[in-house]
């Protein structure tokens, strides 16, 4: 996410949402109205993740009076939430967005998507309370939940192997192997710290016990630089100081090449890697074994979460029922969630359908692990996520990237750009009208 498309949003949000309560006060109740003139009815769909094309296809074919038309936006996350709110007075936005679970506050706050409940009922029946919390705002339904993305270990089985090692089970563990990985070849480590990915670092806070945001009435209370998270910092802080981590970021060209050609034997991720490390490390296929992330106390299973994302209409559509249509067969029948597993590899969010016969299968660059979706289901069962992610969480992952980039080059406390973060969130929330405490 680039730093100037984030700090653009951040200005577009304080806008749109300065006469906010906590989000829906400002949040539209429709856009346009179904079709019932009988013809056949075509929606816009915004979506990035690889084969998405061949579930839309799959979709199209059972229902010829609704049909989808998929596009790949310019940019991803923040780049394009941002259009989206940019574009939503326009009325030029589609139908049906993806939207990842920490934007969807921000784009309620700006009247960009619009409740559902009723196009798609109670979900409370196939959705864990948990899941249910990060598309659900007062009382109002905003998407179905598509995945769990529980945080996983990824490692090179064949070069741990030859070290001699098994996957840490404790974060202790995982920097006893660092130390060894490093001592036995220096051209190798266990893995690298981010400072492009703010959600790796909130998944790995919430795991040690970090809640970000609350919210009470109109008042929200603001903790990104508690205990927890200052915990998590300092670990890191200690292994980038030793040298025993990478500190590339992730997605960079350099951090593509070590993680295929065996400098970086370790991956601190979540349960979509598979989908991604084709692009990542194509010459590495089967080489990879998950395990559950490493804990904070031995035999706790508590996993935070990177990423996972709903559907959502937007206000623009014309053709909302529709489209709500569309998107709950995607994330909650048979049909449609088995297309997802096949095709874009997730773990569904959907209960009834986390014992899927698809499931069985590994996804493709995991073909040496059987039971890749059965771990996946157990560790899915200890995620721990944020009560709720804050309206303007883009400041925040915008301040982390900056404040922890800068911890980086200038060597440092990880600890203090927490304060920065908190700094920056409240002092934009205040700004844009929120009362907040913290």
């Amino acid at each position: 996410m680039r730093k100037s498309t984030l700090r653009t949003i951040g200005a577009v949000v304080g806008v749109a949402a300065a006469a906010a309560t906590v989000l829906t006060g400002c949040s539209s109740s429709g856009g346009g109205t179904s079709s019932s003139s009988g013809g056949t009815v075509t929606l816009s769909y915004v979506n990035w993740d690889g084969g998405m094309q061949a579930v839309v296809d799959e979709w199209n074919k059972a229902n010829p009076d609704i049909q989808v038309k998929l596009t790949k936006p310019s940019g991803t996350g923040y780049t394009l939430y941002n259009k989206l709110i940019t574009n939503n007075k326009a009325g030029t936005n589609p139908d049906v967005t993806e939207v990842e679970y920490q934007a969807l506050p921000a784009l309620i706050a700006n009247k960009v998507v619009i409740p559902i409940d009723t196009y798609v009922g109670d979900l409370s029946g196939d959705f864990s309370k948990s899941t249910l919390a990060q598309v659900q705002f007062e009382g109002k339904t905003y998407g179905v939940p598509q995945n769990v993305c529980p945080m996983v270990f990824f490692y090179r089985k064949d070069i741990w192997d030859s070290l001699g090692l098994t996957a840490p089970t404790t974060w202790d563990e995982y920097a006893a192997d660092a130390a060894k990985i490093q001592a036995a070849d220096p051209s190798k480590f266990i893995g690298n710290f981010t400072a492009a990915d703010p959600g790796w670092f909130a998944g790995l806070a919430q795991q040690a016990g970090a809640d970000w945001w609350k919210a009470s009435g109109d008042e929200w209370t603001v903790a990104i630089n508690d205990a927890a998270s200052k915990k998590v910092a300092d670990y890191w802080s200690g292994l980038v100081n030793q040298g025993v981590v990478s500190p590339e970021p992730n997605w960079s060209a350099q951090w593509n090449t070590d993680m295929n050609n065996g400098t970086l034997v370790g991956w601190v991720s979540a349960q979509w890697a598979p989908n991604q490390l084709p692009s990542i490390a194509k010459d590495t296929a089967g080489k990879w074994v998950a395990a559950p992330l490493p804990a904070w106390t031995a035999g706790d299973d508590t996993v935070g979460i990177w990423g996972g994302e709903t559907e959502a209409v937007t206000a623009n559509s014309k053709h909302p029922a529709e489209a709500a249509k569309f998107v709950k067969w995607m994330n909650s029948s048979k049909e449609g969630v088995a297309s997802l597993i096949k095709n874009v590899q997730v773990f569904p969010a959907s209960l009834s359908n986390q014992s899927a016969p698809e499931l069985k299968t590994p996804p493709p660059f995991m073909s040496n692990q059987p039971d890749y979706y059965s771990l996946m289901g157990t560790l899915a069962k200890g995620v721990r996520t944020f009560d709720i992610w804050g309206p303007n969480a883009n400041v925040t992952f915008d301040s982390y990237s900056n404040a922890f980039g800068d911890a980086l080059q200038n060597k440092t406390s990880l600890a203090a750009a927490l304060e920065t973060m908190q700094s920056s969130t409240v002092s934009d929330m205040k700004k844009i009208g929120f009362k907040v405490t913290g």
